[in-house]
């Protein structure tokens, strides 16, 4: 073998020494560096933030107290309306007319036998159909009812008509008198009087006595009507109130029915029962709220007063200026007062995660690193958390200090506990 040849092979050796140990040392970096970013493979179930409007509540059940007027039927009879349902009316508008329907055939055969011995007492003898047709007192009275018929009076009416029937020659024997002669004629005018007043009121008609709107709906009896104050409003008396609300549809009536009702629309109050809320002792007369009913349109309302029977439990009793056309037939619904509300974050409560006596999330960031984020917990229910949302830089202030908070960008881990402690960033 040639000295060159030799030098050849030598130098062939030696360059494949130095490969064998640079892909030596190439595979040692590679174990040493791999446990560091094998973490960033491991991808955690995470979710964004989703915006929404958390709403500081307090939920309870709504009274409806009224200041109202509630008519009843007098007696049996037909119904003629005057107004309809929600019309407002002013003071002294007939509202409801009743005729009745009772049989007043004996009271006006007593009424004849009355006068009959008026008559007899007065020593009056009977006058042929001829002649009372034609006497002074016979001309007046049909001038009376003709004058009634065209002023459309119908009590006069009645009344004249009855009159006239008692000037009409009646056969009647004396000996059915006997016991009418033995009173006094003042007596006897005084019940003539009476029974003929009874008479012409063959129907009754029922007025509004101040200005409001008014209802043929009757969600209540009277036990929500609105007094002198709001003291008998308690726990105990609203939780045992049953409704059956009722409605007067049709034109027969029944004696002590309810007709109609009249409501003061300018100033109706809600009655609500809290059970179980720390936050009902916060709330002070004077103060307003939004409140909903029903999961209808925010309302605005007035605190006027708080009756706790603790410090978690109690009623409010609310001044209401709006929303009367919706709710005056209704006498109990569910109810919402809010006592604020904002713009926030909300995120499964399961990804909370205490850290240093800070409440956070963890926050999946390059290659699946994870950072701690601090959070401002506004409120949670069984399933989420509402977070405050920072300014428009992210921030928030915490004991007194500006700090980073998490944004819509962010992924947050679902479950803190699945997190190993050389994957997160420390600071």
């Amino acid at each position: 073998m040639t000295k060159k040849a030799r030098k050849s092979r030598k130098a062939k050796r030696k360059a494949f020494k130095r490969l064998f140990l640079f892909l030596l040392v190439v595979l040692l970096l590679v174990l040493l560096i791999r446990p560091i970013f094998k973490i960033g493979y491991r991808k955690l179930p995470t979710t964004k933030p989703k915006m929404t409007v958390y709403k500081n509540v307090i939920r309870g059940q709504g009274y409806t107290i009224l200041k109202q007027d509630q008519f009843y039927a007098k007696n049996d009879g037909i119904v003629v309306y005057g107004a309809q349902e929600g019309e407002r009316v002013p003071v002294d508008q007939e509202i409801v007319t009743v005729n009745f329907q009772d049989d007043f055939s004996k009271q006006k055969d007593e009424l004849i036998r009355i006068q009959a011995a008026i008559d007899y007492k007065n020593n009056k003898r009977p006058q042929n159909k001829e002649e009372y047709r034609q006497t002074p007192e016979v001309l007046d009275i049909i001038e009376k009812i003709q004058e009634s018929i065209k002023n459309k009076n119908y009590q006069d009416l009645i009344s004249n008509i009855n009159t006239l029937d008692l000037v009409t020659p009646h056969n009647i024997n004396i000996s059915e008198l006997s016991e009418l002669l033995n009173q006094s004629l003042e007596d006897l005018e005084t019940e003539k009087e009476k029974l003929s007043t009874d008479l012409s009121q063959t129907r009754s008609r029922y007025v509004s006595r101040f200005p409001g709107v008014i209802s043929y709906i009757f969600p209540t009896d009277n036990s929500l009507n609105y007094g002198e104050n709001f003291d008998k409003f308690t726990i105990p008396y609203l939780d045992k109130l049953k409704f059956e609300t009722k409605q007067q549809t049709g034109v027969n009536v029944k004696k002590n029915q309810p007709i109609f009702r009249i409501i003061d629309n300018l100033q109706w109050y809600l009655a609500i029962t809290v059970h179980n809320n720390n936050r009902l002792s916060k709330l002070e007369p004077g103060q307003e709220v939004s409140l909903i009913i029903n999961k209808k349109e925010p309302i605005k309302g007035i605190i006027k007063e708080v009756n706790l029977v603790n410090q978690k439990e109690g009623v409010i009793i609310l001044a209401m200026n709006e929303g009367f056309e919706a709710n005056y037939t209704k006498a109990k619904q569910k109810v919402e007062v809010i006592l604020n509300q904002e713009d926030a974050y909300t995120v499964p409560v399961k990804a909370l995660v205490e850290q240093n006596k800070k409440i956070g999330l963890y926050v999946q960031d390059i290659h699946n690193l994870v950072r701690f984020v601090p959070v401002d917990l506004i409120g949670q229910n069984d399933s989420w958390a509402y977070l405050k949302k920072g300014d428009m830089k992210n921030k928030i202030n915490l004991d007194g200090k500006d700090v980073q908070t998490i944004s819509y960008e962010d992924n947050i881990v679902l479950d803190p506990g699945s997190v190993q402690e050389k994957q997160l960033i420390r600071k």
